[in-house]
């Protein structure tokens, strides 16, 4: 044993000296420091990019980047402790993305107490390797899971983004990271039934099922857990729902929204529905006239825009871009209704009935050059872009044969597609598709997948007042990806050439 073990140190570090033998032969590539989900979100544009393009120069400058790759991993495999400090400054810091991959994976091998110190620093990281590998931390350290983990759960944790992402890849763990054509594959066997084991995490998840945020993944968590372990919480859990009383309903006058709306005020009637989490019968009628009042205004809007925008050059046609409500709009609606169990919320019925689509996205330029003297740079500039519900009803097909084996508590809300995102908008390969959640009880529900959290009401707003393209507040973001002065100059003048004025709604 004790020869054994000298050959391996031997080995370990003939290994080590030949890795920091070829790192000091690299050219000064510079550092790239890890770094957290709260420092990148206060980045420029133009940071971000050079941020990035240390990583790009640095790969493309060195020689030999996959043996000194290989070389780290070896180092992991022998679990050569002598070389945790050399790993945890090329974790932290090495600019060469795979060899800084290797150094982490490395680290987790090796596993002494510095490595899984600084390992679980990366809690918070912007790049998801560093919170996996936290996690992979935390959840092998000694002790339990839970009490290792838990703590991410906290409700000083989840107020913003960093905590709730942790949260997120945390719940991520307890549910398969894979599929084959076995079955469902676990990052290990302890977390495949680790709540049918640790009654806590069933409870943790039953209970964040609704969550806004954590609530997909808590969900999908319970879809794969033992069915005889969460099928008896979740039906305590759906009659606690049930037996739930709702808030106490606000004082109503009956037709004072509609006569404020009427009078001009807008915003604040629909600021005052939008408060409404619940609304009843009488509030709900009420709603459905502001709705159709609003969205009279929206079609106005809409065709005024448009035809504004063809007539600048803006290469769609006003057929395509407003093609009217589609004429089984009531049967959907009614159908709707069946499947989700709650009429639609009145903003987004009214727009159906009134308006059906508007659709400003330049599919006909893919395929051939845009027009000589309209900014090109406009179609990732998100132009507005909202389906009709017969044309978003793939959305309702795709919940029902999702859902039609799950129990109610554990299928999710409908995500039924209300438009594509900027870059598919721009025929680039992008994110998920804007959407709506349904069922919803209010009035005005959260277009979400679009960064400008925004109700649906607000999100026309917004696309109205930037003449239908709505990340006109991103171009520090197109400058820095290469958009000249220029460019950008000839873009302003060309939008302060549309000659159109929206209507308050």
């Amino acid at each position: 044993m004790v020869e054994n073990t000298s050959t391996d140190d031997t080995a370990g570090a003939q290994v080590l000296e030949s890795l920091l033998e070829a790192l000091a032969a690299w050219p000064d590539l510079g550092v790239r420091a890890r770094v957290s989900i709260e420092q990148w979100s206060g980045l420029t544009a133009d940071e971000a990019r050079a941020y990035q393009d240390v990583g790009i120069s640095a790969v493309r400058s060195v020689d030999g980047g996959r043996a000194v790759s290989d070389q780290v991993r070896a180092l992991g495999r022998m679990r050569y402790e002598p070389s945790v400090s050399t790993l945890i400054g090329l974790w932290e810091q090495c600019p060469v993305h795979p060899v800084a991959v290797a150094a982490a994976h490395a680290l987790f091998e090796i596993g002494t107490a510095g490595a899984r110190d600084t390992l679980r620093k990366g809690i918070h990281d912007h790049e998801h390797l560093g919170q996996f590998m936290a996690l992979k931390v935390m959840f092998t350290d000694e002790g339990t899971a839970w009490g290792n983990v838990s703590h991410l759960f906290a409700d000083e944790c989840l107020t913003a983004a960093p905590g709730q992402i942790a949260a997120i890849q945390a719940l991520a763990f307890l549910s398969p990271q894979s599929f084959s054509q076995s079955g469902p594959e676990w990052h290990s066997d302890d977390l495949r039934d680790l709540v049918s084991r640790d009654r806590r995490w069933l409870d943790l998840c039953v209970g964040l099922r609704d969550h806004e945020v954590l609530g997909g993944q808590a969900r999908e968590v319970l879809k794969y857990a033992d069915p005889a372990v969460t099928g008896p919480a979740l039906d305590a859990a759906a009659t606690v729902r049930t037996t739930q009383s709702r808030p106490a309903r606000q004082q109503w006058r009956a037709g004072d929204l509609v006569a404020r709306y009427a009078n001009g005020d807008h915003q604040g009637v629909w600021r005052e529905l939008g408060a409404l989490g619940h609304l009843d019968g009488p509030q709900r009628a009420e709603a459905e006239q502001v709705a159709a009042l609003t969205m009279e205004r929206v079609r106005q809007n809409a065709h005024s825009l448009a035809t504004a925008l063809i007539a600048h050059g803006w290469p769609v046609t006003l057929e395509q871009a407003l093609p009217g409500p589609a004429p089984d709009v009531e049967d959907r609606l009614r159908h709707l209704e069946q499947i989700t169990g709650s009429p639609a919320p009145p903003a987004l019925a009214a727009y159906w009935r009134i308006v059906g689509t508007i659709d400003l996205v330049p599919r006909d330029t893919w395929d051939v050059p845009f027009p000589s003297g309209v900014p090109e740079q406009l179609a990732v500039a998100d132009p507005l872009e909202i389906l009709d519900l017969t044309t978003a009803w793939f959305s309702v097909e795709e919940w029902q044969d999702e859902s039609a084996d799950l129990r109610p508590e554990i299928a999710g809300p409908l995500e039924l597609t209300v438009a594509a995102d900027y870059l598919h908008k721009a025929n680039i390969s992008g994110g998920a598709p804007y959407s709506v959640w349904l069922p919803h009880a209010g009035a005005d529900p959260l277009v979400r997948e679009e960064e400008h959290v925004l109700s649906f009401t607000d999100y026309l707003r917004r696309a109205f007042a930037s003449k239908g393209f709505l990340r006109l507040d991103r171009q520090d973001e197109w400058v820095a990806h290469g958009l000249t002065r220029d460019h950008l100059a000839e873009l302003t003048d060309w939008l302060a050439g549309v000659e159109n004025e929206s209507k308050d709604f």
